[in-house]
């Protein structure tokens, strides 16, 4: 302890801080403060600045690499998905050839218009499966008839419309051939799977009244090597569950042989519904009775 002692009545005392009595605060000196104002606010160590830095690049780095690991277990996975939606893009799959080039015109040649084309000829691959009213249907080696295959959804939430449309006016125009032409369409939604005669594609369009139309369906196990052997590619999206798929049609003669096979197309709106110019359906569905009608008798 150090500074002067004072005294008390000749007596002396102790004191803290020099001169000042027992348990009164010292006065603080007006040069001393005035001294630390000059200074200023202490400021911060730079060796605290880059501990500190530190810390949120090495968290950061952690979080990117903890994100990294769990989405390679699965546990954030990222969807993978071959369709867009509401406007899926069609494309043709890749075990068949690109379709030839077509010219949408009215005044286009009618093979252009429909896209189609003569393939090397080939047995079409025989199928079992069941129609609208839950009765087998075959397309045996020999159907005896011309056969129109053609694919969309049960839920006619594709080209549907457009088909039916196209379908029921070609067999106007076969007029008396027509009970030589048989129209099947195969089922291509594999989430609407059953067969009901109520599905859209029957009770909300005019192919339910045509008695040489046939929606057929079954199990996906059946379903899937058809879709392979006739070249109909197939994806739905995860999230949204749309379904996505290329629209073939293929002309099968009396004897089992692919002839024709066209490539049948429709406007899409932003709405995900496909229609198509009246001009052009009936210029489809000329053309479709003009290919099948070659074919009866052969």
């Amino acid at each position: 302890m150090s500074g002067p002692v004072e005294t008390e009545g000749g007596a002396p005392v102790a004191g803290l801080g020099g001169g000042d009595p027992v348990g009164a605060a010292p006065a603080p000196s007006e040069l001393d403060r005035a001294a630390a104002l000059e200074q200023g606010s202490p400021g911060i160590p730079s060796r605290f600045i880059w501990w500190v830095l530190g810390a949120v690049l090495v968290l950061s780095l952690g979080g990117f690499v903890g994100e990294r690991v769990i989405s390679a277990v699965g546990l954030n996975a990222s969807s993978v998905t071959t369709t867009s939606a509401p406007n899926p893009v069609r494309v043709s799959p890749r075990e068949t050839p690109a379709p030839p080039a077509s010219d949408r015109t009215l005044d286009a040649p009618l093979a252009s218009f429909m896209g189609l084309s003569a393939p090397r000829p080939r047995a079409a691959t025989p199928f079992s499966a069941t129609d609208q009213n839950g009765q087998p249907v075959s397309l045996s080696s020999q159907p005896a008839r011309v056969v129109v295959l053609t694919f969309f959804n049960a839920p006619c939430n594709d080209i549907c419309p457009v088909l039916a449309t196209e379908i029921t006016e070609a067999d106007a125009f076969l007029g008396p051939r027509a009970a030589d032409v048989e129209f099947i369409t195969v089922n291509t939604d594999p989430a609407a799977l059953a067969t009901a005669a109520e599905s859209p594609a029957v009770s909300g369009t005019a192919l339910g009244t045509l008695p040489n139309w046939q929606m057929v369906t079954g199990p996906l196990d059946a379903l899937n090597p058809l879709w392979k052997a006739y070249g109909v590619s197939i994806s739905v999206d995860p999230k949204t569950g749309a379904v996505v798929h290329n629209d073939v049609m293929d002309f099968i003669d009396p004897q089992g042989i692919m002839r024709y096979r066209a490539m049948p197309y429709a406007d899409e709106s932003s709405l995900g519904t496909f229609a198509l110019g009246a001009a052009s359906e009936a210029r489809w569905a000329q053309g479709i009775a003009t290919y099948a009608g070659r074919l009866v008798g052969q």
